[in-house]
Parts: structure tokens; sequence; C-alpha cells
């Protein structure tokens, strides 16, 4: 279970930094480019080259090569497993199931 402890804590880590949580939610708009990403978010390119880099490192999201571009989208394969692994460790499958329990032995988010 150490392992899934790790993989867990190094998703929210990522996850936990501004920059790499608003690349995620513009990729799960779908497939872009580090050109098209940039753009949107009104960050420097090489800022989101990095964080693009770390994430894809961390096998969160994939990239793929076309001419002299690389578009980015993201693996979802890999945020299954994270829900997995969420799950089995803490027994929640949603978000929703929290927020919906009676606060007993769960964490309250409101």
């Amino acid at each position: 279970m150490a392992k899934d402890e790790s993989i867990l804590k190094k998703f929210f880590k990522l996850l936990g930094d501004d920059n790499k949580f608003r690349i995620i939610l513009t990729l799960m708009k779908g497939e872009r480019c580090v050109c098209v990403i940039y753009k949107e978010l009104g960050l420097d390119q090489t800022l989101v080259s990095h964080h693009l880099s770390a994430l894809k490192k961390a096998g969160l999201i994939n990239g793929r090569k076309a001419g002299r571009w690389v578009y980015y989208s993201l693996n979802k394969e890999a945020f299954k497993e994270i829900e997995d692994i969420y799950d089995k460790l803490l027994g929640i499958k949603n978000i929703r199931e929290v927020k919906n329990s009676n606060c007993d032995d769960k964490i309250c988010i409101t």
C-alpha cells in the first residue's frame, strides 16, 4: 500500500501547483499544443513547457508529435488509476460521496 500512497501524494502535489492544475483543466477541453495552452492561460511559453514536461513525466498527460509541434492530452488511464487508488485507500469513489455523507467518519466538504 505504500506505493499507492506515494502515487496519490505525488498526484496531489503536482495538482497542488496552480499552473499545473490550470493546464489539466485546459486539457480537459481536448488536445492542445503548447502554443495554444500558454495563450489560453496567459503564461510564459517556457513556464508552460516546464509544467507540461513535469505532468508528462508523471504520466498524467500524453504528448503526440505532429511535425514540429507536440500536442498534449490527458492520460485518462492515469486518472482512472488515481481514482481507483483514492477509492482503495480512502473508500471514496468520488467527492460527492463525501459531500452527501453524514460526516461521521469522513472529512466534510461544503
